[in-house]
């Protein structure tokens, strides 16, 4: 069983992200509201792949990414964003996300970079 962490702090996207991911039987899916709840999450478990959005209430993605980077964890980190802008992209980047993609997102396509990632069919 691969574990995903989700996190985005709107109730709608991790609802989206759940029933997307439903058809993976070889898929966990752990919800965290904003940033220090992943970071909370994350101290309890590990996880196989992060996706986060960036603007979060209490702690934002780009800060989640250095917190996981600075806890010496090498798990794939995917955002997921309205915000495209080449500047947040290359901050992401140089944090240590391996990936960048912007809202919106289909079902397919989280599947597949969900399947990229973890090596599981989408």
């Amino acid at each position: 069983m691969k574990k995903i962490l989700f996190a985005d702090d709107s109730s709608i996207m991790r609802l989206f992200a759940r029933i997307s991911t439903r058809g993976m039987p070889e898929v966990m899916l752990t919800e965290a509201f904003d940033g220090l709840d992943a970071v909370e999450k994350i101290k309890e478990e590990m996880f196989d792949l992060i996706i986060t959005d960036i603007n979060m209430p209490n702690m934002d993605g780009l800060q989640l990414i250095k917190q996981v980077r600075m806890m010496g964890l090498r798990i794939p980190i995917v955002i997921l964003t309205t915000l495209g802008e080449e500047q947040n992209v290359a901050r992401a980047m140089d944090l240590g996300a391996n990936d960048y993609v912007t809202k919106p997102v289909s079902a397919h396509k989280l599947t597949h970079i969900i399947s990229h990632f973890m090596s599981v069919p989408a």
